[in-house]
Parts: structure tokens; sequence; C-alpha cells
């Protein structure tokens, strides 16, 4: 295969579907140059399709998992992140975990209505909900969609606690829901940093905000007294983890 790199894309291949009987490659031979040509010039577009799933809180009963009820109003991540541990979960939606997962994205524009309806449920059981379980609630088309926005809405509506982490300095959009929930110590938002290496960060989170802009966005939450962290992950040995010093010190 040829070594240069998909534009815009963590993911550089399309690997088969682990539950599909049949898979299909296409070859490209190193020594025909203008497979080369034409990999340089791919773009791979980013396609969107409507959810219609019918509940939209993921619950789960993990001893290693510090949170019960999780919201992802979308599926699959514009963002890229090659180490993403949510990549294998777009399997069971008939998709790759490699470039599909970040070009084909799953939309729950239902998901405001449907949060609502879950909290007046008579069984519903209060706790925290966790923003960004799986994957980012601020990925680029929320700028568009606006889903979080209108579910974090319904949050503070009902009074109901939520955590939030995200990759993306759009969250600054929302401050000013955010910062409504803060006064009623309804919510913490944790900002996810993993180098400030900004050509490292190019290439493994290659649709994220940059690193100087996440560190901004945590200044500002923190100036407007709204619980704010930052998460240092994945760290790689020999990549990233003599980073770890530095970023804690700029945070």
């Amino acid at each position: 295969m040829s070594n240069t790199r998909i534009r815009g894309r963590g993911a550089q291949f399309n690997p088969g579907n682990r539950f599909e009987k049949f898979y299909v490659e296409e070859f490209k031979p190193d020594e025909l140059d203008y497979f080369t040509v034409e990999e340089e010039k791919k773009k791979i577009p980013t396609r969107f399709f409507r959810d219609e799933s019918k509940t939209v809180i993921s619950r789960n009963d993990s001893y290693d998992i510090g949170f019960e009820y999780s919201v992802n109003p979308y599926r699959g991540c514009e963002h890229g992140c090659v180490y993403c541990y949510a990549r294998p979960s777009h399997e069971y939606l008939g998709f790759s975990s490699g470039t599909d997962f970040e070009s084909k994205i799953m939309v729950k524009k239902d998901a405001p209505a449907l949060l609502e309806a879950e909290f007046n449920r008579k069984n519903y059981k209060p706790d925290f909900i966790m923003f960004s379980g799986n994957t980012d609630c601020y990925q680029p088309v929320e700028r568009q969609l606006k889903i979080t926005r209108e579910t974090l809405k319904v949050c503070l509506k009902y009074r109901n606690p939520v955590s939030i982490i995200t990759k993306n300095a759009l969250i600054e959009r929302d401050i000013d829901i955010i910062q409504e929930m803060a006064k009623l110590r309804l919510v913490s938002v944790c900002l996810s940093v993993s180098t400030l290496d900004k050509d490292l960060a190019r290439k493994m989170e290659p649709r994220t905000s940059s690193p100087e802009r996440r560190l901004e966005t945590i200044g500002k939450f923190a100036g407007k007294k709204i619980p704010v962290g930052v998460n240092i992950a994945p760290v790689v040995p020999g990549l990233n983890d003599g980073e770890i010093p530095v970023i804690l010190k700029e945070a």
C-alpha cells in the first residue's frame, strides 16, 4: 500500500467488519505510481444518517466505569482520533471501525425529546449523566445541529446533573447553559488534552480543536467558576508520556 495519507482522516484504511462473512479489498500494487497520485488526492466526504433509536440513555454496570448513565447524541465521530476506543462499536451498525467511523455519522435528532421522556418515566432513577461516554458530543456537526445544546437544556430544566468530556472548544458556545448548571452544582467539564505538539495532534486527532484552544477553554470555564479539569489520554510510552508535566502545568 502507498504510504501517503488520506487528508483529514485519522484512520488510513477501512478494515472489514468482524461480523460480516465476506469482505472485498481493493488491490493496489505499490509499483504502480498512479495509485500513489490518486491516494494523495483522495478525500473522503462525511455523510450523516438519522438514528432512529427509541431511547437515548445508555446504561452500564461495569465495575471499572465510574458512571451508570451516558448520553451520546452521535454514533461515530468526525474528530477521527486514531486511538478511539469507540471505533469497534461502529461495526454493530454494519460499518467499519476505520474511515467509516469518522465519515459515516449517525445523528440522534430526537435526543432532547427522548431524554425528557426518560426523565418523566415513573421508574427513572435520578443519577448523573455522562455526555460523551462513547463519542464526542461536541464534534464539528454539533455547530449546526445543536443537539447537545438542546439536550443540556432538558437536563437543566429537570435539574439532572451531568458531566461532559470533549476535545472541542465548541463547548464554549454553550457556556450560558453550563454556567447556570454550575450555579446549581449540576455540572462538571473535562477537556481532553493528549499532546501540546500541533503536528502530533493533527496526526492523532485530525479534526479536533488545537491543544492551545482547549487550554483556552479550560481557562474560560475556570474564570466562570465552572468546575473544569483536564484529561490526559491516551498516554503512549515514547510518544507523549514526556508531556504530562507540561500539560498539567499549562492547564
